[in-house]
């Protein structure tokens, strides 16, 4: 006869069971709530009425690292249509189903090619979201340098930012107008179509050539109701000085409430000078700004910053079987600026950024503007002064004994917000403007010191992605990618902060820790836990039928 206890165990156990498939809950216990949402990918999901189709391209034979990737994007995108039904999903296998590589590769679903010990395999890490009338695509694959097995596993943590971030697109974000400065000769187009490309899907960016068409080359008064219509002003690498009108117009410019982006330098030293005559001379660059920023409360440097934190050029040593050989060699004119403060631009940008002969910022105090120093170099910094020769010998010196530590380190990028003190108050060109303002209402404007910052390489005549970097490339090893560095991630951020888009930054605020193992502890123990692995699991079954003995021999004596 059953006993009381056991039926009502069972009742209990079927109560549960069917109250599962009732109600859906669930606990996440980890300490960076690692599957949890954030409170921004929150309110996305709950604000969003319009269906969302996507469709994701990762399936068919794939490695066991893919098919993680595979099983945590089903995850995440189930979860997605569990808060929200209007989110729809569906996995596509665009080989088994045929489907047209041409047509993908115009959506910009490319295929990728994973060596195995059998076959190469070719996956599709792609998917593409649509909604609101409008389309885009998202990779799932991190740009990380490692072998592409390895970059599955670290692209898991980026997949809600990257759904969310498109979603977030389609749905609500609204396009921001961007002013580029281009008649000091600053940076031609081509350099900055990595730039254009990143930041195409949020903004419009429209060179100003009012002062070209015209060939005066100076903004006038006339142009700042024109200026005014753009959200911010990018002025990228300017080689010809500023007349006074120009400064004139955008110090107004600012007064009233617009934002700035400043990518200077006031040293001149080019890579490709020094590729073709092996030794320069680096000039002063007088781009007749100092008053203006002076009055902002800063002021850039004219030496040129050498860091021990470096990128790496590569180098023809020789020849190997009648072919040259090349070897790669740091180069302390490309500091490595690392993120360390909390700010929101920068505080989940995990990869370097990279700087071109930079020079250093000197912050001078004003009351009423506050100064975050957002990218700095290491202490181990050298600054060089104009009218010296750069050559390729400065490879050798790049030691730590001819690099020590200096006492503190130089800012490289900047991020003023205040009240900002115009240039021109109390001068007479003062008159010119009408409304003129003296002082700024509470504004932002950000400063790098290296022209070079927004600028992506050329190579074999096409533009690589912004923060590729071709000094970089082994031409004798033509499977050596190019090292991407996350300028361009910084320069979205730093546009999104100045132009008010709190949303898209609170979408890359998710914090996850990355539990690594201790190699060298791994290494010294490894034969230990390989007994332990062996021994742990046999001893429990051992114990276990002991137990299992004992209770029997108990029970029916």
């Amino acid at each position: 006869m059953i006993s009381k206890g056991k039926i009502i165990s069972i009742v209990v156990i079927f109560l549960v069971l069917i109250l599962s498939q009732l109600f859906y809950q669930r606990w996440d216990l980890t300490e960076d709530r690692r599957y949890s949402f954030s409170p921004a990918t929150e309110e996305v999901i709950e604000n969003i009425e319009k269906p969302v189709k996507i469709n994701v391209f990762l399936k068919g034979e794939l490695t066991g690292n893919f098919r993680v990737l595979q099983n945590e994007t089903e995850f995440l995108l189930n979860e997605l249509n569990r808060r929200n039904i209007n989110i729809e999903y569906n996995f596509v296998d665009p080989l088994a189903q045929d489907l047209s590589l041409d047509s993908l590769a115009q959506l910009g679903v490319l295929d990728v090619s994973i060596p195995t010990q059998e076959k190469i395999l070719r996956a599709f890490p792609f998917a593409t979201v649509e909604s609101n009338g409008k389309k885009a695509t998202v990779p799932l694959l991190s740009n990380k340098k490692v072998p592409i097995d390895e970059r599955a596993l670290a692209s898991v943590d980026l997949l809600e930012k990257s759904f969310i971030q498109e979603i977030y697109r389609l749905n609500f974000k609204k396009r921001k107008q961007l002013g580029l400065i281009v008649h000091h000769d600053e940076l031609l187009p081509n350099y900055l179509d990595g730039l254009f490309q990143v930041a195409s899907k949020d903004y419009d960016i429209t060179p100003y050539t009012r002062p070209l068409e015209d060939a005066d080359n100076s903004l006038k008064p006339s142009d700042l109701d024109s200026l005014q219509k753009f959200d911010a002003l990018i002025i990228a690498k300017p080689i010809k000085p500023f007349t006074d009108d120009d400064k004139l117009v955008i110090d107004q410019y600012i007064m009233n409430g617009g934002k700035t982006l400043w990518m200077v330098e006031n040293v001149d030293a080019e890579m490709d000078s020094l590729f073709r005559s092996e030794q320069i001379v680096s000039f002063p660059r007088n781009n007749n700004l100092t008053d203006l920023f002076f009055a902002y409360g800063f002021r850039i440097m004219p030496v040129v910053v050498k860091d021990l934190q470096s990128g790496f050029i590569t180098l023809a040593i020789g020849e190997m079987a009648n072919n040259t050989a090349y070897e790669q060699f740091p180069w302390p004119y490309f500091p490595l600026s690392i993120p360390q403060t909390e700010h929101s631009i920068i505080n989940k940008i995990g990869n370097p950024l990279r700087f071109e002969f930079a020079n250093p910022i000197e912050i001078l105090e004003r009351d009423s503007v506050n100064v975050e120093v957002l990218l700095t170099t290491s202490p181990n910094v050298q600054l060089q002064k104009p009218l010296s020769y750069i050559n390729f010998n400065e490879i050798e010196k790049a030691t730590a004994e001819n690099y020590p530590p200096q006492p503190g380190v130089y800012p490289l990028g900047i991020l003023l917000e205040g009240y900002f003190n115009s240039a021109y108050a109390g001068r007479i060109e003062s008159q010119e403007i009408s409304n003129f303002k003296s002082k700024s209402h509470l504004n932002e404007m950000i400063v790098i010191s290296d022209g070079d910052f927004a600028k992506n390489h050329i190579f074999r005549g096409e533009p690589l992605p912004l923060g590729a970097d071709k000094y970089s490339l082994r031409p004798d090893v033509a499977s050596h990618p190019s090292v991407i560095y996350d300028n361009a991630n910084f320069l979205i951020n730093a546009l999104n902060y100045l132009t008010g888009d709190d949303a898209m930054i609170a979408l890359n605020e998710k914090e996850r820790t990355l539990r690594l193992l201790d190699k060298n502890l791994v290494k010294a123990e490894k034969s230990n836990w390989r007994w332990y692995n062996l021994l742990i699991p046999v001893g429990i079954i051992i114990l276990l039928a002991c137990i299992g003995i004992w209770w029997r021999r108990k029970t029916y004596q």
